[in-house]
């Protein structure tokens, strides 16, 4: 918890920093514009790195514990790697498009000495729709994700399909004259 609070606690930072120096007229709003465009793309990457590790952390548990407890969890692991590459996908096209987003604004930057004409290109209507849709399709595909059933062929719907029942007694069965 504490490397999430301080993660939040820079990013809070970063953006108190850009508002202030914006506020302080050290760059007009095309700056503060580039710097976050800056930052959600490298947030993004941050993101997908961090989902993949946790993700790959999650499911070794996982499975450990469906070991140790003889129960399949195959269905939970498939579950977490659906969730892990849509997360992905999403955050990698998040950085994608604000990565080409922050060189644009440098190449008009560079160009023209502002950027204002990247709000009336036809790429800034591309750029807006694909943001917020990508925002769309991630929910609905993360609702999808949770409301479906992941089932293994062959699995019995109690889940414990290939593991037999652990005896609950913990006495020596005697057959004859040999204790099992």
């Amino acid at each position: 918890m504490t490397t999430f609070k301080n993660i939040v606690g820079f990013l809070f930072a970063i953006e108190f920093l850009n508002s202030l120096f914006f506020l302080m007229q050290w760059y007009s709003s095309e700056g503060m514009i580039l710097l976050n465009a800056i930052l959600l793309s490298t947030v993004s990457i941050i993101c997908v790195v961090e989902i993949t590790v946790f993700s790959h952390k999650f499911r070794t548990v996982l499975q450990t514990l469906g070991a140790i407890n003889q129960v399949s969890t195959e269905s939970q692991v498939k579950r977490i790697v659906w969730i892990t590459v849509t997360g992905n996908l999403f955050f990698f096209t998040r950085a994608f498009i604000e990565a080409i987003f922050a060189g644009m604004l440098i190449v008009y930057w560079h160009k023209t000495g502002t950027v204002q004409e990247i709000f009336s290109h036809p790429l800034w209507d591309t750029y807006m729709c694909l943001k917020h849709w990508s925002e769309v399709v991630i929910l609905a595909l993360m609702l999808y994700i949770l409301q479906s059933r992941f089932t293994t062929s062959g699995e019995m719907k109690t889940g414990t399909a290939g593991y037999q029942a652990v005896p609950d007694e913990d006495e020596p069965k005697i057959s004859g004259n040999i204790v099992v």
